[in-house]
């Protein structure tokens, strides 16, 4: 099993390694992490109640992973790996004011931020 690495500074996550992300101080949701197609996964957000927070996942690996300059493809709601089309995160825009994340698909080893 992989060992991950968590940070988490007022917020929580509803499973150990993803699922519903949440704002600390509201509990409103902001965002949704698919747990099992991420690597390296950090999210930072400003909740419209002024919260003000961040989610850092990683799990340790040898392979060397790849920054991509293409953009997240969206299917639905799921912001998806362009290479793979798998579904990676969905940031639930109505709770919050603005944020950044960074997120590197388990599959194509590359880094996506926006």
């Amino acid at each position: 099993m992989k060992q991950l690495h968590k940070h988490i500074v007022n917020g929580r996550i509803l499973k150990a390694n993803g699922s519903w992300l949440y704002c600390d101080v509201c509990n409103k949701t902001v965002g949704y992490l698919v747990y099992s197609t991420y690597q390296n996964f950090r999210f930072d957000f400003d909740c419209k109640c002024g919260n003000k927070g961040h989610f850092e996942l990683e799990y340790k690996t040898d392979k060397e992973i790849e920054k991509s300059n293409a953009e997240l493809t969206t299917k639905k709601n799921r912001l998806c790996c362009p290479v793979d089309e798998a579904p990676l995160l969905t940031i639930v825009e109505k709770n919050i004011e603005k944020c950044s994340y960074s997120v590197t698909c388990n599959k194509c080893f590359k880094k996506y931020a926006g």
